[in-house]
């Protein structure tokens, strides 16, 4: 693990910026927003060494856009994929699924997961 090694300083900084990078928060056109500089501030920490340490907390859990669990609720509320399923292979709206599929997708998205269907 990562973690147990190099100063609580860069991880903090590090760890604020990997959820900050995937809610927007270092995205100018977005509220809240935080430059890197500012965080690096902050913290007394350096643009590359917080950039790096980000990058691997993003890598080990998998961190990216609309993340279910460390998503912001106005994230996940304004999730563009929020509607769309996967059905042979072709993005289908959710709307357009019979409702015990439709129904399907909102329970398991509800417990954190991803789902798709085939009919074959």
């Amino acid at each position: 693990m990562p973690f147990v090694t190099g100063q609580p300083e860069v991880w903090a900084a590090a760890i604020i910026h990997a959820l900050g990078t995937i809610n927007f928060l270092l995205d100018k056109s977005f509220e809240p927003y935080v430059s890197i500089d500012e965080i690096n501030d902050f913290f007394g920490t350096t643009k590359s060494t917080t950039g790096n340490k980000s990058k691997q907390i993003r890598d080990l859990l998998k961190l990216n856009h609309w993340n279910n669990e460390f998503s912001t609720k106005n994230m996940n509320e304004s999730n563009p994929f929020a509607d769309l399923v996967m059905v042979d292979r072709f993005i289908v709206s959710v709307d357009t699924l019979p409702e015990q599929y439709q129904q399907a997708v909102k329970q398991a998205r509800a417990e954190g997961k991803d789902i798709s269907f085939s009919t074959r």
